[in-house]
């Protein structure tokens, strides 16, 4: 069996080696009670969302980065993986453990995840990520960009996607201003499966960005 095993400490505060071990069957991260059982698992078919992002950290002036992971499971736990670097100190050590960390959940268990996705738009079942419906019509979102957020269909040949360093967003070809949705890698469930589909959906339909 291949598994992945990452050493965590949290920061200054708590500099405590702390295990993450990351295989296809299951998911275990040292973040309890150390004097205890300090393990809290989550086995593969009980994963079921993540985000991830930087959190910069300022007073007057930037003085350092928290790296956060956060994966939930079907029954709303959530596991949350963090760590600090202060005035650049270990700073691409840092980003390297972060992506590498990243880059495994993928391998295990989203990657498997987004394909299941795919495989059911292609057999034309409606499914939802976070608040997204797919469907053979078109794509569902809640729309924000008025003072009252309402569900939006838009059809499939008029979705449109656009990438930042921190979010993707989701509007209308017809209607840029006021039918879209933004998406935080950081603050939002599976926007990285989100984003993977869709674009793999729009690739079929032969559907680019203008």
């Amino acid at each position: 069996m291949v598994q992945k095993e990452f050493i965590i400490r949290r920061g200054i505060t708590d500099n405590y080696p702390r295990k993450l071990f990351i295989n296809e069957n299951e998911l275990k991260f040292e973040s309890k009670d150390l004097r205890n059982d300090s393990f809290v698992t989550f086995k593969k078919d009980q994963i079921l969302e993540y985000s991830y992002g930087v959190k910069w950290m300022q007073y007057k002036f930037t003085f350092g980065r928290e790296y956060i992971i956060s994966i939930r499971s079907n029954d709303n736990q959530v596991i949350k993986i963090n760590f600090k670097t202060y005035f650049g100190r270990k700073k691409d050590e840092y980003h390297k453990l972060c992506n590498d960390i990243l880059l495994s959940l993928w391998d295990f268990y989203f990657g498997d995840l987004t394909s299941n996705y795919i495989q059911k738009s292609e057999q034309g079942e409606e499914f939802k990520i976070g608040e997204v419906i797919f469907n053979k019509d078109g794509l569902s979102i809640i729309s924000n960009s008025s003072l009252k957020q309402k569900n939006v269909l838009i059809p499939w040949e008029k979705v449109r996607t656009k990438r930042y360093s921190t979010y993707f967003a989701i509007y209308s070809k017809d209607d840029a201003v006021n039918v879209n949705r933004g998406y935080s890698y950081l603050n939002d469930w599976n926007t990285t499966v989100l984003l993977n589909v869709l674009n793999a959906v729009l690739a079929k339909k032969n559907i680019v960005n203008d």
